[in-house]
């Protein structure tokens, strides 16, 4: 089965290379690779006709006009020929054996929705060394639905944000339905919780078989008055064949929206010295002080810290250890759908955080030690085999 994979690229040209290359590279190479260029000015054209010259695989969908993330994936669906549609960043990396094992998996369980773990990579210790799912410990396939997508924009909720990822989706399960090009933020969001709303079976598997790049581009974002007022408008409303469950969970995300909406009105009003505002604001809201104080808190806490420098480290994965150096126990990997003796999460996070800190050696030993040697994305081609 074809795999069309939709990647929407903005000045993403310091790393389009990367990407592609984690693309090209799967194990299942029934696959396009459709890449659309925002009307970038770092070159990012340039590199996509090279590649495009090299495999025929790829599919540059060029603009002439910056029209935002959502038209650029639009635009991939529209030319997408595909029985699975494979969502990827254009500053993101795969392990080589994702597209596989997900694809296997949705086979099996008949699922129209698989999305794996995200595994956090980046030059900077701080932001590595986590995964996105990490909190939920997973063994096996956890199902999740509607409700646990809109949840998961809920905080307190016990569920992390699910609009991060990155899931496999059944060309059928999409239909006709597309981004929504109002919404500045939260548009892969949107676009799932429309999808899972016709209750498609829908897995997350506990493999963190995709590496979520974190530097300062993709770290910058922040909503704004205009953004969160839009979605709030792209919210579906209630409607009579809608469970209960979800009608409820949507009033409650409805609820935190309003909320955000209050917050970044309270931040305009300071950054513009309007105290009559800002503190008529307050007065209705007396708890946004709270998420100001807490807003600056963070902020604080995220300067970047002293660095030292990088070191060699030799490191051997596998079931046993292999020479000398670091070594890190890798359990079986059990066939795509399968059961893990252990979550496979925090080995993953302590190679990232090891290969954010590191200059790696790597020697891998068995089925287990090659599966992990993907997952060192921060060695732009592969580590190193010893």
């Amino acid at each position: 089965m074809t795999i069309s994979v939709i990647m929407a690229n903005y000045q993403g040209a310091a790393y389009l290379d990367a990407a592609i290359a984690s693309v090209l590279r799967q194990t299942h190479e029934d696959l396009e690779l459709l890449v659309a260029d925002d009307a970038s000015t770092d070159g990012s054209a340039e590199i996509l006709t090279r590649w495009q010259g090299r495999d025929k695989r790829i599919v540059p969908l060029l603009s002439d006009r910056n029209q935002g993330a959502a038209a650029a994936r639009n635009r991939c669906l529209a030319a997408a020929r595909g029985d699975w549609i494979a969502v990827v960043d254009s500053d993101d990396l795969l392990h080589p054996d994702r597209l596989r094992r997900m694809l296997s998996v949705a086979r099996d369980r008949n699922a129209a929705f698989v999305a794996d773990d995200m595994l956090f990579i980046s030059d900077a210790p701080e932001e590595a060394g986590q995964t996105l799912l990490q909190s939920l410990s997973l063994c096996a396939p956890r199902p999740i639905s509607a409700q646990d997508m809109v949840l998961s924009d809920v905080p307190g909720q016990g569920l992390p944000p699910l609009g991060y990822l990155k899931p496999l989706i059944a060309r059928a399960a999409i239909g006709g339905l597309r981004y929504d090009e109002t919404l500045q933020v939260s548009e892969d969001f949107d676009f799932y919780l429309r999808i899972l709303i016709a209750g498609p079976t829908a897995l997350l598997l506990p493999e963190p078989t995709y590496g979520y790049r974190r530097h300062a581009g993709s770290l910058s974002h922040r909503l704004s008055i205009e953004a969160v007022t839009r979605m709030i408008a792209a919210q579906p409303g209630p409607s009579a064949d809608m469970p209960a469950e979800l009608t409820a969970a949507m009033a409650l995300r409805d609820k935190g929206l309003r909320h955000k909406l209050a917050y970044e009105t309270l931040v305009a009003a300071v950054k513009k010295r309007q105290a009559l505002s800002a503190g008529a604001l307050l007065l209705r809201r007396p708890g946004l002080l709270r998420d100001l104080r807490q807003s600056v808190t963070e902020r604080l806490a995220r300067r970047a810290p002293e660095r030292t420098g990088r070191t060699d480290l030799k490191l051997s994965l596998g079931e046993g250890p292999t020479g000398d150096g670091m070594h890190l126990r890798i359990p079986q990997v059990p066939a795509p759908g399968g059961t893990w003796s252990e979550p496979p999460a925090p080995i993953a996070a302590r190679l990232s955080a090891l290969a954010a800190a590191h200059d790696l050696n790597v020697q891998s030993t068995g089925a287990s030690g090659d599966w992990a040697l993907g997952l060192v994305f921060a060695q732009a081609d592969g580590a190193a085999r010893a």
